[in-house]
């Protein structure tokens, strides 16, 4: 004979389960959906990232120059200026392992690719590569076709919104509530009306510079020094072998951020700079960090150019690619 008591337990421990799970899709439907339509809303609100990786794809037949580095990079050159057909594939935070896999991955699909452009920036090999969790990693499968994971890759792994939602929220706020043009772009992604900034906020009125917090890294660290020396010998290699010119730049820097750098990072970095010179062939070097030529007026902060600064930068840049030939 059946027992009851089992029977009576599994029929309620079935209904918790059944009522526990009609519940939790009640719940996480909406939700579901609710990140679906911010997605969607990503893929249809123009960004950098989206911009870059378009003209990428359309240009990739064409495009002679490739620009890497972080965000002081991103902010200092406007291919636009540049004669060569060119496109910047810096952003915030990127460092050279990125750079490095980007470079990797795109190189077959850019014929004519003839000149990379990699940032020495002060205090740049003193500072932590990325790691296998950078946030971008997704936007970069996504918008430009390379997988930085290090593994295959899965279907969540094309998912914008969720790589940095904090990010991609102000996004959508700024164009479709706000509405004010703050995300604005030129056909080469670049960030054409970045003006506002500490720098505007001041009145560009030098003394406030002084009184102001500049962030800025001293800390010297002889191991991440080594290792990320090691690191950028072995992309240059690469470089050399494919026979690609190299450009290493470091772009300007106001006063109040120069005067506050650590000379012993400075003369380490200098030092490597040296010997790259003296070790490789066409390899080429613009440190604009204490040009006196970019004025407070064509800085946001103390160590990024505004739209007009990067103008000035770029032409720079661009003679010295000319004077290659």
């Amino acid at each position: 004979m059946p027992d009851q008591k089992k029977n009576l337990f599994i029929f309620n421990f079935n209904k918790h389960i059944s009522v526990f799970l009609k519940r939790g899709l009640l719940f996480f439907t909406p939700v579901a959906i609710f990140c679906v339509l911010l997605e969607l809303l990503i893929l249809n609100t123009p960004s950098s990232f989206s911009i870059i990786g378009n003209y990428l794809d359309e240009k990739q037949e064409d495009i002679e120059i490739v620009i890497f580095g972080s965000s002081q990079i991103k902010n200092s050159i406007n291919p636009k200026f540049l004669d060569k057909s060119s496109i910047n594939l810096s952003s915030g935070m990127q460092h050279h392992n990125t750079d490095f896999k980007i470079l990797n991955q795109t190189r077959n699909r850019l014929k004519k690719l003839n000149t990379v452009v990699f940032e020495v920036s002060y205090g740049h090999f003193e500072v932590n590569h990325n790691s296998k969790y950078y946030w971008k990693n997704n936007v970069f499968l996504k918008y430009y076709g390379v997988n930085l994971k290090d593994r295959n890759t899965y279907p969540t792994d094309y998912l914008v919104y969720v790589s940095n939602p904090a990010y991609f929220s102000r996004l959508l706020y700024a164009n479709y509530i706000k509405k004010d043009g703050s995300y604005t772009y030129n056909d080469y992604g670049f960030y054409k009306n970045k003006y506002e900034g500490k720098f505007k906020t001041l009145n560009y009125d030098t003394i406030q510079f002084s009184k102001s917090y500049v962030k800025i890294n001293r800390r010297a660290d002889k191991n991440i020094f080594k290792y990320n020396v090691s690191f950028f010998y072995n992309m240059l290699d690469y470089c050399e072998n494919e026979g690609l010119n190299i450009v290493i730049i470091s772009p300007p820097t106001f006063n109040n951020y120069n005067d506050l750098r650590n000379p012993f990072i400075l003369k380490r970095r200098d030092s490597i700079l040296n010997i790259i010179s003296e070790k490789y062939k066409n390899i080429y070097f613009l440190n604009s960090e204490e040009d006196m030529e970019f004025t407070a007026k064509m800085f946001w902060d103390e160590k990024h150019l505004n739209p007009d600064g990067a103008e000035l930068f770029t032409l720079q840049l661009n003679d010295l690619i000319n004077s290659l030939e």
